[in-house]
């Protein structure tokens, strides 16, 4: 959970900050600058690597792919893919329709030799 420092006012100098709240303890203080710079340098490199074209889902999808897969190919089930945070909130269906663009961009493809559900990636996502 999140809760603002200082005044109720969202967008005033006081708000700056943000406690960030796990099982009722204050953890941390985030400053929301610092956030933004992350956003935009996250923004420049999506922009490098091509993927700037793809819906918020279907990055997110791809990011899990890549966070959860293994081996040689690197290879990932769909039921990890979609247990990971960057997938798990998003709805079945269109779960079901990023994977889809995904391999039809080519940007993933089914893995060889095994039953459905299992993807690879298709691209080089190590630089």
């Amino acid at each position: 959970m999140l809760k603002m420092q200082g005044d109720s006012c969202l967008l005033g100098p006081s708000c700056a900050r943000i406690a960030l709240i796990v099982r009722g303890q204050e953890i941390r203080i985030v400053n929301i600058k610092s956030v933004a710079q992350l956003r935009a340098l996250l923004f420049e490199m999506e922009t490098t690597l091509g993927l700037v074209d793809l819906s918020p889902n279907e990055r997110d999808v791809l990011y899990a792919i890549n966070e959860v897969s293994t081996g040689s190919p690197k290879a990932a089930r769909s039921d990890a893919i979609r247990s990971h945070p960057l997938a798990a909130c998003i709805p079945q269906a269109t779960y079901h329709r990023a994977l889809k663009s995904l391999v039809q961009r080519g940007m993933i493809a089914h893995a060889p030799d095994t039953r459905a559900g299992h993807y690879v990636l298709a691209v080089d996502t190590t630089t």
